[in-house]
């Protein structure tokens, strides 16, 4: 949506597309598509169906190809995705919102912590302190985390709350907006094509970045995630 009203398309840095839904609609998207594919060579993914993924939400994945997230253990296996996170309610305070994101943003942590590849170096404090990490978080079930964050987004129900915001796996209580006015749709170009965006985009990327028109620091200008990506070998349009 920034690139939508930005840069009219994609955000020349970005590597990353995130979807939103609200809950009973990312539910009912998630039976649906747990049960029959999209397409051929789209599956989802979450935590909730598989141990590939570590994720509290779903990832659309393209399977003709194979990803590997540099962070992450060999075992964490995923394909080139688009994230889908759910809209859940949220308290109507504001000093409820803040003690809610921090508990959400504890276990978050938490997940990242216990899912962390232990990788030795030459460092011995670095060494000691990666060491640390992998033997106290490394007994910690994620799923358990996981689960955690999902029951706890969904103690405050969508359809029943003032306000919304992905609180299932959130960067701070920005993204927590009035719900009146964000589900009338708007048609915002991007690139070539009309998408559909919330009626209060311009409230929500406000409360997210500020003046988000103001292009970032050049040092800012980074792609976010640490990944290789691959077609599968069996794949006919892998050199196209």
């Amino acid at each position: 949506m920034l690139g939508a009203v930005r840069h009219k398309g994609f955000i020349p840095w970005d590597d990353d597309i995130d979807v939103v839904m609200p809950r009973p609609d990312y539910e009912q998207f998630y039976s649906m598509t747990k049960q029959e594919r999209i397409a051929p060579n789209l599956d989802i993914d979450t935590y909730r169906m598989s141990d590939n993924s570590i994720c509290p939400f779903i990832k659309l994945e393209d399977n003709r190809t194979d990803v590997h997230e540099k962070n992450l253990p060999d075992s964490f296996h995923t394909a080139v995705w688009v994230d889908i996170f759910p809209l859940d309610g949220a308290p109507s305070d504001r000093r409820e919102q803040k003690k809610f994101i921090k508990r959400q943003k504890c276990l978050i942590k938490q997940l990242d912590l216990c899912t962390r590849q232990y990788i030795p170096c030459k460092d011995p404090l670095r060494h000691i302190k990666r060491y640390m990490i992998w033997k106290i978080f490394g007994r910690i079930n994620y799923k358990d985390v996981d689960q955690q964050l999902e029951s706890n987004s969904l103690k405050y129900d969508y359809d029943a709350s003032k306000y919304i915001g992905n609180t299932v796996y959130c960067s701070g209580v920005n993204e927590i907006v009035s719900k009146q006015g964000f589900n009338t749709p708007v048609q915002l170009k991007f690139e070539k094509y009309l998408f559909y965006a919330p009626g209060t985009y311009d409230a929500y990327l406000t409360s997210l970045y500020g003046d988000y028109m103001k292009l970032p620091p050049l040092k800012q200008r980074v792609r976010r995630h640490d990944y290789i990506c691959w077609w599968k070998d069996n794949f006919e349009g892998k050199n196209t």
